[in-house]
C-alpha cells in the first residue's frame, strides 16, 4: 500500500475503526465505488482499462482478481463486502502498463482493528486549480458520508501510510491507530477529524473562527474535514503553522525531528503540548 503509483502525486487517505457508523465492509465498497465514479471515470482514456485484486486474509489463502472494474463491479463489490485484509484497483490507458490512478484498502492495527483506505491520483498543474481541488474534497466527503472516520487526509507528494507527524515523532503506528480518537494522527492540506476530537476543539463554528481554514466541511455521520487553503498549491509553511496552532489541543506531545527517510515531511517542529501549556498559563493570568 505504500508503493507509489508512477505519475501520481496526490494521495487521499482515511482510517476506519470499530466505531464507524456503518459496517466496515459496506464503507469499503462505498469508497471503491465513489472513487471509480468520481476520480476515475471510464469516459476518460487514461482510466479506460482497469484491474482489481482482493486478498481475503493476511495469509493470502483466497484471492479475487477482476479485469475491467466497471464491467465487473458487482463481482468486486461482493469480494469487498466481507472487509478483506487487502484490496486494490488500478486504472490506466489500454496501451499502458502504468496505472494513472489507484484505489486501496488494507486492514491495520492489532487483529485488523482498523482499515486504511486510500486513493492516488495525478494532479500535476491541477494542484493550483480551485475547481479540481474542490472536487477532491467533495470526493472525500462523499466517500466518507456513512462513516465517522478515525482520521483522514489529502496530501501532495506524500505516499506513506504513516503520517509525517508520526514519522517525525517516531510514534509507533499501532499506538497512533489505537489512540486516533484521543490524539490526532497528523495534519495536511485537508485533515479529517473524528467526532470526539472535533468536539474537543469546539466544533465547526470554533474551528472556522480560528481563521486557519479555508473551509470546514461536516461529514454526515460525524466528524469534520478541515481544508487549509483553496488549492493544494497554496498550502505553504505559514498555512501549515496556522493549522498546527488550531489543532494543537488534540495533537500528540513531543518535539518533531527530521526523518532522513521521509523527505515529504511537512510538519511544524514545535511541541504541541508546550503550546497547550503556554496557552493555559496565559489564560490563568487573564
Amino acid at each position: 500500500m505504500d508503493d507509489e503509483t508512477p505519475g501520481t502525486d496526490v494521495t487521499l487517505r482515511a482510517t476506519l475503526d470499530e466505531r464507524a457508523a456503518a459496517p466496515r465492509g459496506e464503507l469499503l465498497v462505498h469508497w471503491f465505488r465513489t472513487a471509480t465514479d468520481l476520480l476515475f471515470p471510464t469516459g476518460e482514456r487514461e482510466f479506460s482499462d482497469s484491474w482489481a485484486l482482493v486478498t481475503e486474509s493476511i495469509d493470502g489463502a483466497r484471492e479475487v482478481r477482476v479485469r475491467d472494474v466497471p464491467a465487473h463491479w458487482q463481482h468486486l463489490a461482493d469480494a469487498l463486502r466481507p472487509s478483506p485484509f487487502y484490496a486494490a484497483a488500478g486504472f490506466h490507458e489500454p496501451s499502458s502498463v502504468d496505472d494513472s490512478g489507484r484505489i486501496g484498502g488494507v486492514r491495520a492495527g492489532r487483529g485488523g482493528s482498523h482499515t486504511e483506505l486510500s486513493a492516488q491520483v495525478r494532479g500535476g498543474e491541477r494542484v493550483a486549480d480551485a475547481s479540481w481541488c474542490a472536487h477532491l474534497v467533495d470526493f472525500l466527503a462523499t466517500a466518507l458520508d456513512g462513516a465517522d472516520p478515525a482520521f483522514a487526509r489529502i496530501d501532495h507528494l506524500s505516499f506513506e501510510e504513516t503520517t509525517g507527524l508520526e514519522a517525525a515523532l517516531k510514534r509507533p503506528r499501532r499506538q497512533a491507530l489505537r489512540e486516533s480518537r484521543t490524539l490526532l494522527r497528523g495534519y495536511s492540506w485537508v485533515t479529517g477529524l473524528p467526532a470526539e476530537l472535533a468536539a474537543r476543539l469546539g466544533g465547526p463554528t470554533a474551528l472556522k473562527a480560528t481563521g486557519a481554514f479555508h473551509a470546514v466541511h461536516e461529514i454526515h455521520a460525524g466528524g469534520l474535514l478541515l481544508q487549509a487553503t483553496e488549492t493544494l498549491a497554496d498550502c505553504d509553511h505559514p498555512h501549515m503553522k496556522a493549522v498546527f496552532h488550531a489543532l494543537a489541543p488534540v495533537l500528540p506531545p513531543g518535539t518533531p525531528e527530521e526523518a532522513p527517510d521521509r523527505p515529504d515531511l511537512r510538519v511544524v517542529f514545535e511541541d504541541a503540548s508546550r503550546l497547550r501549556a503556554r496557552r493555559g498559563m496565559e489564560a490563568d493570568t487573564t
